[in-house]
């Protein structure tokens, strides 16, 4: 059962983090496909909620399959700081980053207004956003490499 589980742990890391990885070809994608930027983010935006919802029950799983595998001697392993870190990138960008960016969104009346008053706050914040993207994304190669 023990083996099952390893696997387990294997296919949903890997599955996370390539979702991650294929979350930056295809939203590079949509945006140079798609003629309106207001459907494509729509799109992307339905996309990144989806990869955010799987990393919660992906890192869920991970830390309670490591803590049964290893005990308290989870809490040293790299491991196991590779996940709080992504989790709390997905915790802070679903719950404190993304409501932001809505909000300015929604405050917007027309793209007039948008690229005037708040393209900068709007701009800041989808870096922010795209950063902490990218770092998941980086930590989620050496998750993969750890859990192998």
């Amino acid at each position: 059962m023990n083996s099952y589980f390893q696997k387990l742990s294997i296919i949903i890391s890997s599955l996370w983090v390539g979702g991650l990885w294929s979350m930056l070809m295809v939203t590079t994608i949509l945006f140079n496909k798609i003629p309106s930027s207001y459907i494509a983010g729509a799109i992307a935006n339905d996309m990144f909620t989806f990869m955010n919802l799987f990393g919660i029950f992906s890192s869920s799983f991970l830390l309670v399959y490591g803590f049964k595998k290893e005990n308290l001697s989870f809490f040293k392993s790299i491991t196991f700081w590779l996940i709080i870190l992504m989790l709390s990138l997905i915790l802070i960008s679903y719950f404190g980053i993304n409501p932001v960016i809505e909000s300015l969104k929604d405050s917007s009346f027309s793209k007039e207004i948008i690229e005037s008053v708040f393209a900068d706050r709007y701009s800041t914040w989808h870096g922010v956003a795209s950063a902490a993207f990218l770092i998941e994304c980086l930590l989620g190669i050496f998750l993969v490499l750890k859990i192998r």
